[in-house]
């Protein structure tokens, strides 16, 4: 119930991984920016010995401290910070088996749409519209549309364990109030990935945004 009343406040994925621990011991890390208003992290560890959630400056996230909301759970904890200090931000984890680890955010930087596309319509109307169909492996064309300040962008495919699969030079096609869509045709060779954008934000922190949802890709 926490993360259901939660999740629909924290709408911006900054990090996303999942697998199997096994060496006993793991640490993650993510930006957070000076956009974001309250921070969610949810972690769930199947055999969990410990999580510890450590801010920018390196002091450990507590319950009970001012602006922190602790639940903690038999294989799991969700905390929620409000008014983040900006920086790189880490999560240790120890324990056996499989984990999630999940950064969400409230803010105005945004990952809002991200499909693939083909071009489409009736004469003097074409455009790219979604493909029909799953997703295949192949020269495919990639539309990301996001809201963010203006500035430089890379966008990288990730895997599952929010390891780089690529980085992927996309180019812009239009930017207008902080509205930015790209698109890039590229051949697929990854059979599920994540995308993932970072930027700077106006106070010059690095800002992440990334696709909650692993696409699947078919021969």
């Amino acid at each position: 119930m926490v993360l259901v009343r939660n999740a629909s406040k924290h709408e911006d994925t900054i990090f996303r991984a999942t697998g199997i621990l096994s060496t006993g011991l793991q640490e993650f890390e993510f930006p957070v920016d000076s956009t974001v208003e309250s921070l969610m992290v949810s972690v769930t560890l199947q055999c969990l010995q410990s999580i510890t959630v450590l801010r920018s400056s390196n002091t450990e996230v507590h319950a009970g401290e001012p602006n922190v909301d602790d639940n903690r759970f038999r294989s799991g904890e969700i905390l929620i910070v409000a008014r983040p200090s900006a920086g790189t931000w880490r999560v240790k984890i120890a324990g056996i088996g499989l984990f999630f680890v999940v950064a969400q955010a409230k803010s105005s930087i945004s990952l809002d749409h991200v499909e693939f596309v083909e071009p489409g319509g009736r004469p003097g109307h074409e455009g790219l519209f979604p493909i029909k169909g799953p997703v295949r492996m192949g020269v495919q064309t990639l539309m990301v549309r996001l809201t963010a300040p203006p500035g430089e962008l890379k966008f990288r495919l990730i895997n599952s364990q929010s390891e780089t699969l690529e980085p992927l030079e996309i180019e812009p096609v239009s930017e207008s109030d902080g509205n930015r869509e790209f698109v890039r045709t590229f051949p697929l060779k990854h059979p599920s990935f994540r995308v993932a954008v970072e930027g700077r934000d106006e106070a010059g922190y690095p800002y992440q945004r990334v696709l909650p949802r692993l696409i699947q890709v078919n021969e």
